[in-house]
């Protein structure tokens, strides 16, 4: 198993995003990421006015894969409800083509259930938001890798249905499945090339990883994990280290030293903070 590092892109004006994903390429990062929100959950009001908000995720992704050439592009991670699986398997398969095969497919269920019922679409509780997924991978599986697809589910109808052309990379793109419950990593088990799990303490990861491990099977040797971590920068290795002690507690700056994260990025990556 390979180790990629990737650069998460927060809500900003599209000058300073695409900035962000030059900077990440000729830094060394192996993919780009941004989060993918109707409206953005971690925008408070001040004094009655809104946040920046937050722009569609698959348009700006997909300009960046335009101004880029070699890094990946995904999301992290895209609710398939919002735009259906039929149409965001032909929307992948397209960026695949036209990015010569620099889409990696990140998806989730969603959570925030403000934007849903603002935008009415269907909101179910977490088992029936999973289940509604499970039919969304299955259905985008099939689509990139079979001439015709029909299928009948509990959520979404297919009907003698096709992507043409099929995307760039063979069999297909590598679908990464995000979520931290038992039920999505079972999910990412059975149909993912790779499991998102989001930010959290590196021994937390690693029991999190044994209750993913015995469901993978065989597939154990060539299966992916992503996990999402916030960096934090400083001017100097010193100056990080002081602003993290600010931010987390001894033991959990213990144990991303010992999971030897610096260290990577040290060997991975150029580049300083001010140029992000």
């Amino acid at each position: 198993m390979s180790l990629e590092l990737g650069f998460f892109i927060p809500p900003v004006p599209p000058e300073q995003f695409v900035q962000m994903a030059i900077q990440a390429e000729a830094a060394g990062y192996d993919f780009i990421t941004c989060d993918d929100h109707m409206i953005y959950p971690f925008a408070p009001f001040d004094d009655g006015e809104p946040g920046y908000g937050i722009h569609e995720a698959w348009t700006a992704m997909t300009y960046l894969a335009g101004a880029t050439s070699r890094i990946s592009v995904s999301h992290m991670v895209l609710v398939t409800t919002f735009r259906g699986p039929g149409l965001l398997a032909k929307m992948g398969a397209t960026l695949d083509l036209f990015s010569g095969g620099r889409m990696d497919l990140t998806v989730g269920a969603g959570w925030y259930e403000g934007e849903f019922k603002a935008f009415d679409f269907p909101w179910e509780d977490h088992k029936g938001r999973l289940e509604r997924e499970r039919e969304a991978v299955q259905i985008i599986k099939s689509l990139w890798t079979e001439p015709r697809v029909s299928y009948k589910g509990s959520y979404y109808r297919l009907d003698n249905a096709e992507v043409t052309p099929k995307p760039l990379q063979k069999p297909a793109p590598p679908i990464w499945i995000g979520g931290d419950s038992k039920r999505s990593m079972k999910l990412a088990a059975d149909l993912g090339d790779g499991w998102l799990v989001h930010a959290h303490q590196p021994d937390e990861i690693g029991r999190m990883y044994k209750t993913i491990r015995p469901m993978l099977c065989e597939r154990v040797e060539n299966y992916g994990l992503v996990m999402a971590a916030f960096v934090i920068m400083g001017s100097d290795p010193d100056d990080a280290t002081r602003k993290m002690k600010q931010m987390i507690s001894p033991k959990a700056l213990e144990s991303f030293q010992v999971a030897g994260i610096r260290h990577e990025l040290n060997n991975r990556v150029s580049g300083n903070a001010q140029q992000f």
